[in-house]
C-alpha cells in the first residue's frame, strides 16, 4: 500500500515538473518575442539613418559651365535671375558682407541675369572685350553686358569691365533681359574659334 502511495506521488511530482517546463519554456518564448518588437532589426536601423548629405553639398558647389576656349578657360559659377535686386550678397552667402539698403530694379517688363564667372587666361594671344559678350534668348534677341557698378554697392565682387587680356579675373556681371526669356546663350567670337553656352 505504501508502495503503491509512493509510485502515485512520484507520478504527480514527474507530472508537476513537466507542466513547470512548460510553462517556463514559454515564458522565454514570450519574452524574447516582446524583445524583438521593443528593439528595431540591424536593417530598419539602417533605413531610418539620416542619409549622407556630403553629395548633395558637392553637386551644389559645382559650377555651372567650365570650359577652355581659344587659351582662354572660362566658368560660370553662379547665377542668378531677378527683376529687383536687394541684399542679393546675403541671399548668395556672402556673410562677412554688411546688410545694405540698395535697391535696384529692372525697367518695366525686364529681369535682371547676374552671372558671377572665373576668366583665366592660358596660352592665348586673345583679349576679352565685354563689348563682344553676348546673351541671346530663344526669340533671338540679344543683350550685352551693362552698366552693372551697382554690384559692388549690393557687397558683390563685380568683374572688372575693362577689356581683359591676362591672368585670373573673377566676379558678377550683369544683363537686362525679358522677363520670360528662355534657353539663354552666352557666346564671344573670339577668333580661334567661338565660345557659346545654352543654359538649361
Amino acid at each position: 500500500m505504501i508502495k503503491k502511495q509512493f509510485v502515485t506521488f512520484s507520478c504527480i511530482l514527474f507530472a508537476g515538473a513537466v507542466l513547470m517546463t512548460g510553462c517556463s519554456s514559454k515564458n522565454d518564448t514570450d519574452a524574447s518575442v516582446s524583445t524583438q518588437t521593443e528593439e528595431p532589426t540591424q536593417s530598419e536601423v539602417q533605413t531610418e539613418a539620416p542619409s549622407d548629405s556630403s553629395d548633395s553639398a558637392n553637386s551644389s558647389d559645382a559650377p555651372i559651365m567650365d570650359t577652355t576656349v581659344a587659351g582662354w578657360h572660362i566658368v560660370v559659377e553662379d547665377m542668378q535671375i531677378n527683376p529687383s535686386l536687394e541684399n542679393v550678397s546675403v541671399d548668395l552667402g556672402y556673410t562677412g558682407v554688411e546688410t545694405s539698403e540698395y535697391v535696384k530694379e529692372a525697367s518695366e517688363g525686364n529681369t535682371f541675369c547676374l552671372m558671377k564667372l572665373l576668366v583665366e587666361k592660358e596660352n592665348s594671344t586673345e583679349v576679352i572685350d565685354w563689348k563682344e559678350l553676348k546673351l541671346t534668348d530663344a526669340a533671338g534677341t540679344e543683350y550685352h553686358r551693362m552698366e552693372d557698378e551697382f554690384i559692388m554697392d549690393l557687397g558683390m565682387m563685380r568683374m572688372p569691365g575693362t577689356t581683359l587680356n591676362f591672368g585670373s579675373n573673377e566676379g558678377w556681371i550683369a544683363f537686362e533681359v525679358k522677363e520670360g526669356a528662355e534657353e539663354l546663350t552666352l557666346s564671344y567670337p573670339f577668333a580661334e574659334e567661338s565660345f557659346q553656352y545654352t543654359f538649361s
